[in-house]
């Protein structure tokens, strides 16, 4: 049997900022880790977690190991080959807006 607990967590406003510093190193970390396994994963090579892991640790010094080693996990679940984007719901409508051009994008207006 599990028992689950449900509450809200108030941090104080230094805490808060800490916490976002944090997530947002371990977004770029995820970010950069993609990156790194789309470029490593044409050259074939032997073990990139070990090559990810080193560039990760240097570029990001102050990021737990932890955050590091499930920064690269969490990479290696995304395909790496279709494109993806990396932000929220606003980035990805701007994309998609500003993409189309031309006679495609004046008939979209029309329509």
């Amino acid at each position: 049997m599990f028992v689950s607990l449900q509450f809200k967590l108030e941090l104080k406003r230094e805490d808060k900022e800490k916490l976002i510093q944090l997530m947002r190193k371990q977004s770029s970390a995820i970010r950069v880790a993609y990156n790194m396994l789309k470029e490593l994963g044409k050259e074939k090579t032997k073990n990139p977690h070990s090559q990810i892991y080193q560039r990760l640790r240097q570029l990001f010094p102050d990021l737990p190991t932890k955050y590091i080693d499930s920064a690269i996990y969490k990479a290696k679940q995304y395909p790496t080959d279709k494109s993806v984007v990396f932000g929220g719901k606003r980035l990805f409508e701007k994309l998609c807006k500003n993409h189309l051009t031309g006679k495609l994008r004046e008939r979209l207006k029309k329509q």
